[in-house]
């Protein structure tokens, strides 16, 4: 049984079943213990608290238990009590042996938590704090190494926005953070080194990021992301649908329902399905089609050769779209209007977002497949399972108030690849 245990410190001296768990008595092979007290004093003993249990690794699918009566002690200098035999095999914290924590530790990176706790005969809620503990120790000096290009976007989870930064030339995640406020985003980026290598960064229009931008990546251009442009156009579409509805009949209600998925199809690259109901559509609802030309007009402009060629058509568009269309394609003449500059960098550095959208995807499916796992907890799980990382680096001296400068270290993440995240998802084991 003592080879079965595993266990340096303690020894084997009695083994019976109570209900489905096997409980294993044992004792300390060298009992000392947990600490001193006073200086040059001796340890008395002072009885022992008998029964303790703590969980140990299932021995052929059958739980166990780890049983000890723990000596306890007294200083003979102070009478202090309350001093217990050492247990370096145990994590008292969570009431186990440690290598069952560490089993934990692996499988609750490697498999839900659901599966990991019922291969190591725990409760998810306790897999859940285990991994939790673990991914802060572990990815508590984790930063990202920025790439050339870097993407910034967001997705909501749980109602919130939480930010997400990624390498757009090699399709990975680089990191993700639970707040896109301007005072955290420029806490965390501050720490990052590598920014004046950033030659490139892709957002969309939110000002936060722009400011972010101008005060921490000098080196480098912005560039609005090419389909949250297009997008303003697909809101100024479905704001007239929407009215539309309203105005028609109970019938025509009925036959416009569920018919957002036809408008935001590209007439050049739809169906011939799609192309036959909106032909159908613009038929009895000619207002209908007067819209959907200047949405794709509004997307045609990115088909255009050259960043001059380009603002022509941005002008054009404005100067063509209707007066009374003027309000609901608002998102789309604000993006032409209040980004323009920012929105012509893509024809000199023509990097979109597109693989965030992928991204936004297989975080959705991580939310889903990980019921109710935290956004810390999904960021933590993707780094720790799939993470690319380097070499670790020593970075510059920070103050830390009181305790004076010391060096940080930089554990530098490469990303999470999202062809390893898909398959993983698509296994079934995230």
């Amino acid at each position: 049984m003592s080879d079965l245990l595993r266990l340096k410190h303690l020894e084997h001296v009695a083994d019976y079943e109570e209900g489905d768990k096997l409980i294993i008595k044992v004792q300390s092979r060298n009992p000392v213990p947990e600490r001193q007290c006073c200086l040059f004093a001796t340890m008395i003993k002072n009885g022992r608290k008998l029964g303790q249990r703590y969980r140990d690794e299932p021995i052929r699918r059958q739980t166990v238990r780890i049983e000890i009566d723990r000596q306890r002690y007294k200083c003979s200098a102070c009478g202090k009590t309350g001093i217990y035999e050492a247990l370096p095999d145990i994590d008292i914290r969570h009431d186990m042996t440690k290598k069952l924590l560490v089993r934990i530790q692996k499988d609750a990176v490697e498999w839900p938590f659901s599966h990991a706790a019922k291969i190591n005969g725990v409760e998810a809620k306790q897999v859940e704090r285990i991994f939790q503990d673990h991914a802060d120790k572990v990815l508590k000096g984790y930063l990202p190494k920025l790439p050339r290009v870097l993407s910034m976007d967001e997705k909501v989870i749980r109602k919130k926005a939480r930010f997400i930064i990624g390498d757009i030339e090699n399709s990975a995640m680089l990191d993700m953070q639970m707040s896109r406020r301007k005072i955290d985003l420029n806490e965390y980026f501050s720490l990052l080194p590598g920014r004046d290598d950033v030659e490139v960064i892709c957002q969309d229009m939110w000002s936060t990021y722009r400011e972010l931008n101008k005060g921490l990546f000098k080196n480098a251009t912005v560039v609005i992301d090419k389909y949250h442009v297009q997008r303003t156009a697909n809101k100024g579409v479905e704001a007239v649908r929407r009215l539309f509805q309203q105005d028609v009949s109970k019938a025509e209600r009925i036959h416009l329902k569920n018919k957002q998925s036809v408008f935001l199809a590209r007439w050049g690259t739809a169906k011939p399905r799609t192309i036959n109901q909106l032909n159908a559509l613009f038929t009895y609802f000619p207002t209908l089609k007067r819209v959907y030309e200047c949405k794709e007009s509004y997307y045609e402009i990115y088909d255009a050769a050259s960043k001059y060629e380009a603002n022509e058509m941005m002008n054009q568009w404005l100067v063509d779209l209707p007066k009374d269309l003027h309000r609901p394609f608002k998102p789309a003449r604000d993006a032409l209007n209040n980004w323009r500059p920012w929105i012509l960098n893509y024809w000199d550095h023509p990097y979109t977002n597109a693989y965030a959208e992928s991204l936004n995807n297989l975080i959705g499916r991580m939310n889903m497949q990980g019921v109710g796992y935290s956004p810390e907890t999904l960021r933590a799980k993707a780094l720790l399972k799939h993470g690319v990382f380097g070499k670790t680096q020593w970075g510059e001296w920070v103050h830390i108030g009181r305790e004076g400068s010391v060096p940080m270290v930089w554990d530098v993440g490469l990303g999470v690849p999202l062809s390893t995240l898909e398959a993983d998802l698509e296994a079934g084991t995230f």
